[in-house]
């Protein structure tokens, strides 16, 4: 179960003070030849409860990774569209700048003699615009780059959120269900527990369960500790509700 002996004595305490703290009064004594005994029976009702918390775990991390995947993914998408735009805007520069060369080069030519300044302008503005034009083809390998980066990494949050929604699902059909207490039981002389998934867990099982040894029936309220299911309890440090007061009170009464 992987807890020690001490750990299960401080729980065992716990659960005491849940039913003796409103009472005002001792209604168990820890002694070695106490009648009333605790024992934790491990089989597979335990193995499967430790099955879904290592799948919790697994979910968890998934969790994460697809939330450090998503990061990543916004950061380079950003990025890729930041240089798309540019990359646009030195194309259509590129070309109005090609036509306008284009168009000069167009009129001159027609009026039959180009003056030198003039052809040196023209080379001049030509050899710049080779050199945009390389400029924006080694960008544009470098776009395609990026967006295959880009890709890549949807792809793989995609991957991982595919995984995790599986784990969500297939936890969700064995675990997702609130269980009635059959996780532990009080046969009249000994207090069985089967399975828990953490210390408050066994906690709120072992009060249950000496609920029933003071002779404390199950009760309506699904917040109370002696609820027949196990799930309504508010998270928090374990406290009888006026239901199972009153039910304390009742069987107390029968005594």
């Amino acid at each position: 179960f992987g807890v020690s002996r001490e750990e299960l004595r401080d729980a065992l305490r716990q659960a005491e003070e849940v039913w003796e703290r409103p009472m005002g009064r001792k209604l168990f004594v820890e002694t070695d030849s106490a009648r009333l005994v605790v024992n934790l029976l491990y089989d597979e009702r335990q193995q499967r409860t430790q099955a879904g918390n290592r799948l919790q775990t697994d979910m968890s991390g998934t969790r994460a990774s697809h939330e450090a995947v998503g990061r990543s993914y916004d950061e380079w998408r950003a990025m890729y569209e930041r240089r798309l735009r540019d990359y646009r805007q030195g194309q259509a520069e590129y070309q109005s700048r090609a036509e306008a060369l284009n168009a000069q080069i167009r009129e001159w030519s027609a009026r039959g003699n180009t003056p030198a300044d003039m052809r040196y302008t023209f080379e001049s503005e030509r050899a710049r615009l080779i050199d945009l034009r390389g400029r924006l083809e080694s960008e544009r390998t470098a776009l395609q780059e990026l967006a295959s980066t880009v890709t890549g990494l949807a792809q793989k949050g995609n991957a991982i959120a595919t995984q995790h929604n599986a784990s969500v699902a297939t936890f969700n059909a064995l675990y997702g269900a609130p269980r009635q207490f059959h996780k532990g039981e009080f046969d009249g002389k000994q207090i069985a527990v089967f399975e828990f998934h953490d210390t408050r867990d066994l906690g709120l099982l072992l009060a249950h369960e000496m609920g029933h040894a003071l002779g404390v029936k199950h009760v309506d309220d699904p917040a109370g500790i002696m609820h027949a299911v196990a799930g309504g309890q508010p998270l928090g440090a374990l406290t009888p509700t006026e239901a199972d007061l009153a039910a304390l009170r009742n069987a107390c009464r029968r005594f």
